[in-house]
């Protein structure tokens, strides 16, 4: 690697990183107000709700990465334009594809990183969110309050007379379709490896239909949680169960490599001719970018719409580019 490029990274990366931790922690709180929302009503704990925000981290990073690679290098170039720096390379003889040549490298780097991101991390992070929540909505829904009726755990109604966060006294027990009555005088309700399990314990149980009757000492009533499962081995089942997400997604995953010929369009100026707007030009280009990608709903346009800014870039970096 030469001088130039090592100057370009050691300038580059202070400036990524910096934009990188203020766009994450902007989206983090997003989705912190998010998942909030989703679990008002549940009853969560803290490492629950930490468990959550973890499963979120891959789309926060997935989101944050591309924004702070464009608008970073674009800045980055921009202020040795700024400087005066770019002129006196260009009167060195350096060609601007000679300058952006590491950032093409990173571009790529950035996007392959992104794809993995999509293609793997988001879906299997997403399912796992789905799972915890669905399991805490079920809790919730078994959570059973002291004398009231009406109240189901599979095909059992329950009635408790007493009942302390998951522990329950004297309760009763009919099931409609086997026609059986059960009493316990206690009982608790645990998740246990994708099951609720309901613990009874010291009772009797009553089959109206045989005319006989069980003393237990205790007895386990299994209602199972659904889950959803993917594989991305199953590829077929796998695009077909995530195709809107990585219609919506792939535009943005390939952003660095699309938006390339942007970055020298933006930045590359004299700065006694041209005032320096980089900042604003990143965020109008951006802006474009993200509503043609989330306006779309079809996964061909999704591969379309990359391609085509990289080539109306790479146009009008012909054209533009005079150095």
């Amino acid at each position: 690697m030469d001088k130039i490029s090592k100057y370009l990274l050691k300038e580059f990366f202070p400036l990524f990183f910096t934009l990188f931790s203020i766009i994450a922690l902007i989206v983090s709180l997003i989705f912190i107000i998010s998942i909030s929302n989703i679990t008002a009503g549940l009853q969560i704990t803290f490492i629950e709700l930490l468990k959550l925000y973890l499963l979120s981290l891959p789309q926060i990073v997935f989101i944050a990465i591309p924004l702070a690679f464009f608008i970073s290098a674009s800045s980055l170039y921009a202020r040795l334009s700024d400087t005066q720096e770019l002129i006196a390379l260009f009167s060195l003889g350096f060609k601007p594809l000679k300058l952006l040549k590491v950032i093409i490298f990173l571009a790529l780097g950035v996007s392959l990183i992104n794809l993995f991101i999509l293609f793997v991390s988001i879906p299997y992070s997403k399912v796992a969110f789905k799972n915890l929540k669905n399991e805490k909505k079920q809790e919730a829904k078994f959570n059973f309050q002291s004398s009231q009726i009406s109240q189901q755990f599979g095909e059992w109604s329950i009635f408790a007379t007493k009942s302390k966060q998951k522990s329950y006294s004297d309760l009763y027990l009919y099931n409609s379709k086997t026609d059986r009555f059960i009493i316990a005088k206690n009982a608790n309700l645990k998740n246990d490896k994708g099951y609720l399990q309901f613990t009874l314990n010291n009772g009797n149980i009553y089959d109206f239909n045989s005319s006989f009757y069980i003393n237990f000492k205790e007895m386990q009533i299994n209602q199972k949680i659904p889950k959803i499962k993917i594989s991305i081995f199953n590829f077929s089942n796998y695009f077909n169960y995530n195709k809107k997400l990585f219609t919506k997604y792939l535009p943005f995953a390939l952003i660095p490599l699309s938006l390339l010929f942007f970055i020298p369009l933006i930045s590359f100026f004299h700065p006694r001719l041209n005032k320096k707007h980089t900042l604003g030009y990143s965020i109008l280009i951006l802006a474009i970018y993200i509503v043609a990608t989330f306006a779309n709903k079809n996964f061909f346009i999704a591969l379309i719409i990359p391609l085509l800014f990289f080539i109306i870039g790479g146009i009008l970096y012909k054209w533009k580019v005079k150095f």
